[in-house]
């Protein structure tokens, strides 16, 4: 009689569908930007914080230095996208925090922050679900001043 294999798959199946039940991998969107550009966002990726405000940084698609994101309902950060229609370094929707300006625009759903920078533009969305947003700006531009000129 053949000898049967002893019994491990249900153990490694369980391992495997509990290592599935977390966070699901988001899917960003990337900006195509110049080499140049792709140099200050990697500078940028080793300042950012694991975790904005009470968010857990996430594991986003394509992983690189071009996108990061925190939290369930994410906030995600973009580097390297183009400076944003509407953009008036003078105007009420300009915001400096830190030491950064950050222009705003405010959409049903969410609100985009972009720092318009010399090497990098920096954007950064926030679901309007998170009340206080200035407190993510504190924490991202403390990254983006040490690390996108």
């Amino acid at each position: 009689m053949p000898r049967r294999p002893p019994l491990v798959a249900p153990a490694l199946l369980l391992v495997g569908l509990t290592a599935g039940c977390g966070t699901p991998v988001l899917h960003i969107a990337p900006s195509s930007p110049a080499n140049a550009v792709v140099v200050s966002c990697a500078r940028l990726t080793d300042h950012l914080p694991d975790r904005l405000e009470n968010l857990n940084s996430r594991v986003v698609s394509p992983k690189g230095p071009l996108v990061h994101a925190w939290g369930n309902t994410p906030v995600v950060l973009r580097c390297g996208v183009p400076t944003p229609a509407g953009y008036d370094p003078n105007s009420t929707s300009t915001a400096a925090v830190n030491g950064v300006d950050w222009f705003q625009q405010v959409y049903p759903r969410k609100v985009v922050w972009t720092a318009v920078r010399k090497s990098a533009n920096v954007e950064l969305t926030v679901p309007t679900s998170y009340d206080a947003q200035g407190g993510f700006l504190v924490d991202i531009g403390a990254a983006v001043a040490a690390s996108v000129p």
